[in-house]
């Protein structure tokens, strides 16, 4: 499939159904790459494990298609959540945030994994699945409190675009995600802690 240029130092592999991977991000420094999501497939692995310079690894989620490959690269360092490195049995916590040169690495509240990171890199941040829905009694469900608090954050973020792992061209204006997310949230009910999703939503 090949990487896809985003800006002259940011690019991604695109996802995969079969098996099924997340996308992957490179974002390339002078003597570093940062990268963010490692996939499932062989594709993903052979291209992280064919960089030369020195490799920073950031896990958004604990999830196969995101994480899977953790145990087949090679890297200099690697982070996640506390809850992704329970899964991964590799890394260093970010119980908060990390600052990476001009690279932000953050938790954030989501209702689809426990432990969500996100990060941010000049114009974009990068979300993983993390504004996506989560799967409870068969049904694709937003935590009311949790939405709430990712839409927020969101909002605060000085950023044009969002990185939308699995949707079809990953690079979002970041109005049209919060459009998204407030459309979602819009639809709580008095009492209940959670929405059913509407639309798409992984």
């Amino acid at each position: 499939m090949g990487l896809i240029e985003i800006t002259k130092n940011i690019s991604y592999l695109p996802a995969s159904e079969d098996p099924l991977s997340s996308d992957v991000v490179f974002i390339t420094k002078e003597n570093k790459t940062y990268i963010f999501d490692v996939g499932a497939n062989d594709e993903a692995a052979e291209m992280i494990n064919g960089i030369a310079n020195e490799k920073i690894v950031v896990i958004s989620h604990f999830h196969e298609d995101h994480a899977a490959n953790a145990e087949r690269i090679k890297f200099d360092e690697l982070y996640a959540s506390k809850e992704t490195i329970k899964h991964t049995h590799t890394g260093s916590v970010i119980s908060d945030k990390i600052v990476f040169d001009d690279i932000i690495a953050l938790t954030v509240p989501s209702s689809h994994a426990k432990g969500c990171v996100i990060i941010v890199c000049g114009d974009f941040a990068f979300l993983g699945d993390c504004a996506y829905a989560g799967f409870k009694h068969g049904k694709r469900l937003y935590n009311v409190y949790q939405l709430g608090q990712l839409i927020k954050l969101l909002e605060g973020l000085d950023v044009k675009y969002f990185g939308m792992s699995h949707y079809k061209n990953f690079i979002y204006e970041r109005e049209t995600v919060l459009t998204m997310l407030r459309e979602q949230y819009a639809k709580r009910t008095a009492g209940c802690d959670f929405i059913e999703a509407i639309g798409r939503s992984r």
